[in-house]
Formats: C-alpha cells, structure tokens, sequence
C-alpha cells in the first residue's frame, strides 16, 4: 500500500513539475501523411521561410447578397468600402477583392457572392501583441452596416480557436456532470457516503496518477492533445466501477460474518480476481488500437492504458489496505431514507428465472432483435464531418462556412496541397511540369483557382495548392484527389527526377480510411485472439470464451447499427441538439471497439467468476447461474449506471464526433449490462449446460486460477 500511495504522490508531482509535451498534428498516414511530414520538416528547418510563415495567416472575406448581382454598381461599392475600411488596420498585411483581380474563382456561380483574399499577421506571436477579433469585429459591423449583405470572415483557424473554445468548456461541463453522476449513483448503491466516495477516490487518484505517468513517457513520446480527455474518461469509467466491485464484495462478506482481513482476502482472491483479468482484457483491447500505426490512435491508446492500468494496480493494493484502516467505518454516514442494500436481485432475478424457464424463445427473440439492430451497420457510411452542417450553432465562424460551402467550396480554406520534393525544384524542367499542373487543373471543373506555390528558399521543396470545386467531405472531393493522384500530378511530372505527393484535408480523409480498412483485420484479431485466451486461462473452458466473443461481437454490431441510425439518418438527432449529416466519423467503429470490447468484458468477467464460484461449490448449472446473477445484480447495475452516465455526459457535446463517440459507448454498456447479462448469458449457459465448463484433455495444463481455499467465498443463502 505504501508503495502504491508513494508511485501516486510522485506521479501527481510530476503534472506539476515536468511538461507534457504534445502534438497537434495529428501525425497523418499514407501519401498525404509523408508529404505534409517532408513539407513540415523543410519549412521548420527554413529560418526565412518558418519566419515568414509563422507572421501570415490568411483568410477569407464573403460577400453575399440574395437580392443584387456582383456586376451592380452597390454590390462593388459596398465591397470597396468594406475593405478600404479595414486596409488601415495594423494586423492587415494585404487585401485584393475581386473587383481588385477581376479573378473568376473570387466570383460565386449565381453572381450573388464574391470572395475577398487578406493576409494577416500571427495573432499567435506575441511579438506583434495584435488582435486578429479586431479585424473580424470590423468585418461584421460592416456586415451590420450594409443592408442585405452578409459579410462574413472566412478563415479555418479562427473556426479551429472557436471549436477549442468549445471544446474546453464543453470536457469543463462533462467533468462536473460525471462527477455528480457517479456520486449520486454510489450512494444509491451503498446507501453510506464514505462507502460511496471511496470508489470516486479511487478513480480520482487513478485519473491525476495516469497524468503524472503520462507525463512522463510523453518526453520521449509526445502524445496527442486530446490524450487528458481519455485519460478523463476512461478513468472516471473503470475506476470507479472497478473499485465498487471490490468494496461491494468486501461488505458482502462482513455481512454475512467474516472477520475484517478474511472478508478483505476473499474480495481480492475473487472479485479481484475477476478486476485483474478484466483490466487486462480492456488493456489488451486498446493495445489493439496501436496496429494501426497512427499516431492519434496510438496517443489515445496510450492514455486509455496507462489510466486503466492504474486503476488495476490501485484497486489490487491501495484498496484493500484502505478497507483494511477503515473496517466497519466503511458503513459511516448512512442515508437513512435509502434503506439498506438488498442481495436478492429485485427485478434481475425475476427476469432470470423468466429465462431460465424459457431459455430458446427469449434468447431467439433477443439475438433476433440484436441482429436486426445490427443491420443498418452495413450501409454505414464513413468520412469526415467537416461541413457546416456538423458545426455547433454556438460558433460564429458557422454561417461563415456556410456561406462558403453554398456560393463556392469549403475547400477554398482547406485545399487540396501537391507537394513536390527535389534537389532543386526551381529548375527549368520541374518549374515546367508545375506550370504544365497548373494548366491542366485549370482547365478541369473539379478545381477551383487561385492556385498559389509556395517554394521554400532553399529550393528544396514546393507546394500548389489547389482548391476543390466540391466541399472538403463530399464525393466529387474525394474523386478529384484521385484525379490528381492518378492522372494529373503523374503525368505532369513523367521523367522528372522529383518525388511528389497529393496531401491536403481530403487526401489525409482518404488515406486515413484506407488505413482503418487495412488495420481492421489486425485489431479484431488481435483483441479477438488475447481475449479469447484470457478468458480461456481465467475459466479453464473453452466453451465460455467463445460463447463470449460472439455475445460480445453481437453487442458491438448493434452499437454500429444504432449510430446509423441516429447519426446517419437522423433518427432522434434532435434530442442532442445536432442535424444528421449522413456521415459516420472514419475513426469511430475501429476506436469504439478496441474501447468497448474490453469494457464490456468487465460485466461478463464478474458474472461469470461468480457463476464459477457457485458451480465449484455444488456443482449445479442452473443454480449456479442463477445465484451468480442474484448476487451480482446490484454491483453491476449500479457499474453500468456509473459508465453509461459517464458515457452519456460526452453525448452532450457540441462537437458531433464526440457525440458519436459518447451514444456508441452509453448503448453498448447498456446493452452489455442488460440484454447480455440477463438474458443471453442465462440462457446459453442454460441450454448448455455443464458443457459451459468443458475444457478438452489437451488443454489440462492450463494453470489453476481459482482462489486458494482459505479465501473460498462464504456460500450463498439459497
């Protein structure tokens, strides 16, 4: 204990004393990945290049006017005026409208906008103390000022500041929710508030101790800026729920008459037990995740781990010698009203002994309605929510967006990028092949002008941007990057000595689908594998993994044909306050499952340990399971009350793949700790009976992991 305690202070120092390094690049894969990397690394190790780039930032100004035409003499005037009121300002470098160009790709289809190009300097450097919200406030009073117009800042870093923005006060308000979620939940299950706090405790301690670790390791390997929220998360989530189990168990055994260090070695031989290898399983889940070779999946990954870890390692040592200091005090602090906790299942045992007397037309009727949820999964349709439509109302660059996404292209902001990569791409031949690029996707109406080159000055490398006719995430983007890929960029530069990449928002989309197809079958085997032996190790059966493995896959087909559903057409959308845009996130089936296999795992692991624990004892199928259920049923409730509140608070997100990302795991928890638990579990093991344990000749040396019988559990009242 002491050392567990010493591990947590200096970890918890270490948030204070030692900064967490991260990116926010994302890392990338593929073709796009490379290329951005190459480009990266060449502008930064560029002094006068870094320097320059590092004092501009450009954006976009939006005119728009239903009722007059561009070639109308108010239309201009109001456009000039606009930008001659803005053109003194000091964070203003350089301004050209289209009345300015007279270029094409500035002027909307219908006639009804045009676009105005500025350079800024860096908000960002605080050697220039400038004030970039001045400029956009100037923008909007003009907006103000001009009737019918609509005058908008079009600029993808002032949206990205403003999703940052509420991002933050969005994971602030999740905390708070999950945190009064989880109190409230644990003293419902233990009627005794320091009883209640010990688990919350716990997951605190675990949650600042994953961050002090985390820490650490991310001075060799910077992690993702989002790793804390998972760490949050997934934190909030086993650490609690891992800690009731123990504590819940421990009080069982008081009550029913062992001594304090008896009923405390029961708890961790056996429901510790059940911890341990359920930890184990979601660690292995989320290693999973780290076949895919991205950096963002890995950093997360990482976070979850280390958290979850913890929590494992916390709940094994740290408890019990709290349990141990505390004793009966445990029961301090009780809540009169609530009554005292009951071990006879309540509606759960009901419901089991429907089950168990009609085991094939329940579980018929169950694994055909999960199959029926699962379903609308195969017309799942993966991309990235990168429209406005996926924008909270709360941002104000929203109707920016949306006005660019009507009269011209989302992808004026977030271009396509040709990096080329030479000894000296300022040579005759390769200026040539980019003069012959840019030729050919003018004259192609899958692009858009401007397209602007940028060299760096040692005249190593080169980027073209070029914008797409279509927005960043529809279909027409994403077939002219394979245009470009295929057709375009090869055979402008047939036989010349330089490396070239296709890269830019919508190829980096491509080819980060691309990655999670091919890493899929990696993952599920991976995770499919371990956890099929661990179960295998923990109930010396072979018959209990596979039966869980296909519960499990049954559960996770339904959580994706419920995101369908919800996200993908809309149904009930409305009650999160989003629209449905028909567009699943690429990253969330593969990340959801790594996550939620090895959660669910935790409800399956403890049932059955109990379940084992009866059937060791008498030897009886149908009782054992039905004892197991009884005695499990309030920890398990209550554990999945916890983590589907928790789940639930990241479903109140503004930002819809979080959205996503929070129903997808609420439903599968609930699913697990429900339809599974009380139904298909009891009925399989019903149907089959002491088959449930078989365990072939061949396998007999498999280790005994049963607890030693001086911690043999105190028998059930049956």
């Amino acid at each position: 204990m002491l050392a567990t305690v010493l591990v947590i202070v200096l970890a918890v120092l270490a948030i204070g004393f030692v900064r967490t390094e991260t990116r926010d690049d994302g890392g990338g894969v593929g073709e796009s990945g490379e290329g951005s990397e190459l480009l990266n690394e060449r502008f930064a190790s560029d002094p006068d290049a870094s320097e320059s780039a590092s004092h501009t930032r450009h954006a976009s100004v939006i005119f728009s006017n239903p009722s007059l035409n561009a070639d109308s003499l108010a239309f201009k005037e109001t456009v000039d005026s606009t930008m001659q009121a803005v053109r003194n300002l000091p964070q203003l470098l350089a301004a050209l409208s289209y009345y300015d160009t007279r270029d094409g790709s500035l002027l909307a289809d219908d006639g009804h906008a045009v676009l105005a190009n500025v350079a800024l300097q860096n908000p960002d450097d605080p050697a220039e103390h400038i004030d970039i919200g001045q400029f956009v406030e100037s923008i909007r009073q003009a907006s103000n000022d001009a009737a019918g117009f609509e005058i908008e800042v079009v600029s993808f870093r002032i949206l990205e500041d403003e999703l940052d923005e509420i991002l933050t006060e969005d994971f602030n308000r999740i905390l708070i929710y999950s945190l009064v979620i989880g109190l409230v939940i644990l003293i419902l299950a233990f009627r005794a508030l320091v009883a209640a706090v010990i688990p919350l405790v716990m997951a605190i301690g675990s949650i600042f101790t994953a961050l002090g670790i985390a820490a650490l390791i991310s001075q060799v390997y910077p992690l993702v800026e989002l790793y804390a929220e998972m760490i949050l998360l997934m934190g909030l989530a086993v650490g609690i729920d891992y800690s009731l189990f123990i504590v819940s168990r421990y009080r069982t055994e008081r009550a029913a008459g062992r001594e304090k260090i008896d009923a405390i070695t029961v708890a961790a031989n056996t429901t510790g037990r059940a911890v341990f290898y359920a930890g184990i399983t979601v660690v292995l889940s989320l290693a999973g995740l780290m076949l895919t070779r991205d950096f963002t999946f890995i950093s997360l990954a990482l976070g979850a781990i280390i958290v979850v870890f913890v929590a494992v390692i916390a709940s094994l040592t740290l408890l019990p010698g709290l349990l141990s200091l505390l004793g009966d005090n445990i029961n301090l602090l009780r809540i009169p009203f609530l009554g005292r906790e009951s071990n006879q299942g309540g509606i759960w045992s009901t419901i089991t002994g429907w089950v168990l007397a009609r085991p094939v037309p329940l579980a018929s009727l169950t694994v055909a309605a999960l199959i029926a949820l699962t379903i609308p999964f195969f017309s799942m349709n993966l991309g990235f929510n990168a429209g406005a439509d996926a924008l909270p109302d709360a941002l104000e660059g929203k109707r920016a967006l949306e006005l660019l996404e009507d009269h011209f292209s989302s992808s004026l902001i977030l271009p396509a990028k040709v990096i080329v990569d030479a000894p000296n791409v300022n040579s005759p031949e390769i200026q040539a092949a980019v003069a012959a690029l840019i030729q050919r996707v003018e004259s192609d109406d899958s692009f858009l002008g401007p397209f602007v080159t940028v060299t760096d000055n040692a005249g190593t490398i080169t980027r073209i941007n070029v914008p797409l006719a279509g927005n960043i995430d529809d279909d027409a983007s994403e077939d002219a990057v394979h245009l470009l890929r295929e057709q375009i960029v090869p055979e402008a530069f047939a036989g010349i000595n330089a490396k070239t990449f296709v890269a830019g928002d919508t190829a980096e989309g491509i080819d980060f689908r691309d990655r999670m197809f091919s890493s899929a079958y990696y993952v599920f085997a991976f995770v499919l594998g371990l956890s099929f032996l661990l179960l295998l190790v923990m109930f010396r059966s072979i018959v209990i993994p596979i039966k869980a493995l296909v519960l499990n896959l049954l559960s996770v087909g339904a959580v994706y044909g419920v995101l369908v559903m919800v996200f993908q057409w809309g149904w009930g959308i409305s009650i999160l306050g989003s629209k449905e845009t028909g567009i699943i996130e690429t990253w969330l089936p593969l990340f959801l499952f790594g996550i939620l296999f090895g959660l669910s795992m935790d409800y399956h692991m403890l049932l059955l340990n109990r379940i084992k624990e009866e059937f060791d004892r008498h030897g009886e199928n149908e009782r054992a399971v039905a004892t197991g259920i009884r005695l499990t049923a309030g920890q398990i409730t209550s554990a999945a009350a916890v983590m589907v509140g928790v789940f639930a608070a990241f479903a109140t997100s503004r930002i819809l793949g979080l959205q996503q990302f929070g129903v997808g795991l609420a439903v599968a928890v609930f699913l697990d700790a429900t339809v599974i638990r009380v139904v298909l579990l009891p009925a399989s093991m019903k149907l089959l009976g002491n088959w449930n344990w078989y365990l072939p000749a061949w396998l007999d040396w498999l280790p005994q992991v049963t607890p030693p019988d001086e911690a043999t559990p105190t028998p059930a009242d049956d």
